[in-house]
């Protein structure tokens, strides 16, 4: 007698979901949460301007995180539609869902309307002013991602100004004027990360492959690449060493200086850019501040830890 294979409710369930499961994990992958991490830069304008003293400055930079979480990751996901096929030219961005075709472009399409319109919404509803810096944000990376990213040179100035629009964003919503010193530490910070990643592009991708995943990079030279590397990495400590002893900034935090959170500052750019140059990343700044060099995180989070304590302790 032979036994007939019976695939049990459970098991049947289990097959009709997978498509589904499978499907979700991919949109989640394409949202790119551990790309939040940037996003962290918007509750600094509460750190440094002291808002975080009480529960609502809490919960109003939590929102506010959680709000520009969601319109950046409708970025992403439209960004990844447009690269998809210049993606499967990169030696790690070939494997993203929309470039290994294991996401369609349609639900893509529609979870990136869905997050944009209701991260816009919620930042209306937080505030007038954060919402119209998310919304400049929003439209800025969007026309990176249909035109601006073939003009070489311009391309990385638009990236890096995520950084700097995410702090303006942030000292919207606490009330805070914005500090020119420190909005000028957030951009040539930020332009230090893209050129040290479009310097790991030219590298590993090789000169065909990485232009044909981003053409602009044919425009680039190593040497000019390594030049403004190591300028942006001065200029920011530079930038930011002058801001922590400026007047303005001594007045604000009632006569104390931010001098003691310096060393912080050298150390965090020093090290990456010994993984640069050392150990060959710089392709991916989160996985760096995350997983590459440990001593990272940890410089970033003894530095938070040290300006929480002049503003709010000492």
């Amino acid at each position: 007698m032979v036994r007939m294979a019976v695939t049990s409710p459970r098991e049947r369930f289990a097959g009709s979901a997978l498509p589904a499961t499978r499907k979700l994990s991919d949109l989640l992958v394409s949202a790119r949460p551990a790309q939040w991490v940037k996003n962290l830069v918007l509750p600094l304008p509460f750190l440094f301007g002291g808002a975080l003293a009480s529960a609502r400055g809490w919960r109003l930079a939590a929102a506010g995180f959680a709000v520009f979480c969601a319109v950046t990751s409708a970025i992403y996901l439209i960004n990844d539609v447009m690269d998809r096929e210049r993606d499967r030219a990169h030696p790690v961005k070939r494997r993203r869902p929309l470039a290994a075709g294991s996401l369609a472009v349609a639900p893509a399409i529609g979870v990136a309307a869905a997050l944009g319109a209701g991260g816009l919404a919620a930042a209306f509803l937080l505030g007038e002013r954060f919402g119209l810096w998310c919304a400049f944000y929003a439209l800025l990376m969007l026309a990176y991602s249909l035109w601006l990213k073939r003009i070489p040179f311009v391309e990385a100035l638009i990236v890096g100004a995520g950084l700097p629009l995410r702090a303006l964003a942030g000292a919207a919503l606490a009330g805070l004027p914005a500090s020119a010193f420190l909005m000028g530490c957030a951009y040539l910070l930020a332009l230090f990360l893209v050129i040290g990643k479009r310097q790991w592009e030219l590298q590993n991708a090789g000169n065909v492959s990485s232009s044909e995943h981003r053409p602009v990079l044919a425009s680039y030279r190593r040497e000019g690449l390594d030049f403004l590397f190591v300028v942006t990495a001065l200029s920011t400590v530079a930038a930011y060493s002058a801001y922590t002893v400026v007047p303005s900034t001594i007045a604000i935090h009632g006569g104390r200086s931010l001098a003691s959170t310096v060393p912080f500052v050298v150390l965090g750019v020093a090290r990456y850019v010994r993984l640069v140059y050392r150990r060959g990343g710089g392709g991916n700044p989160t996985r760096a501040l995350l997983i590459d060099d440990p001593w990272i995180l940890l410089i970033v989070m003894g530095w938070v830890a040290a300006a929480g304590w002049v503003i709010y302790v000492r």
